[in-house]
């Protein structure tokens, strides 16, 4: 599988919530890295803190939100991702706002995640 089904893949994984595949498609170890004004932002380290402890923490802030990725970008072992975060907060205001994600692929896994994005839109939602 190349490097960008493997990040299609990913998606549509985690927006299906099918754990078994999404965490199947990362290392051990990854590293995911958000920013730090995002709720909950910073680096986890490790599937076990990424989606058990980093998701179900950033995401109980919202009623809904999704990361819609719109173009696919392949740049030898890493992979762009340029899209919209859409959503509702907890305190019923919508977002959009646009991000580019960047990911370290090696051996067929996901070792590294990276977040660009106006994390403030998203913290303005919160209040």
């Amino acid at each position: 599988m190349s490097n960008a089904e493997l990040i299609k893949k990913f998606y549509i994984a985690f927006k299906n919530k099918d754990k078994k595949t999404y965490m199947s498609l990362c290392d051990e170890n990854i590293e995911w890295i958000t920013m730090d004004e995002m709720p909950n932002g910073g680096t986890y380290i490790g599937r076990a803190e990424v989606f058990e402890k980093y998701f179900p923490n950033m995401l109980s802030n919202f009623k809904e939100f999704h990361a819609i990725p719109e173009q696919i970008t392949c740049l030898k072992d890493h992979v762009m991702v340029n899209g919209r975060y859409q959503g509702i907060s907890n305190q019923d205001k919508k977002f959009d706002v646009s991000f580019s994600h960047v990911y370290l692929i090696k051996e067929n896994k996901i070792k590294q995640f990276r977040q660009f994005t106006d994390a403030q839109k998203i913290q303005e939602s919160l209040n």
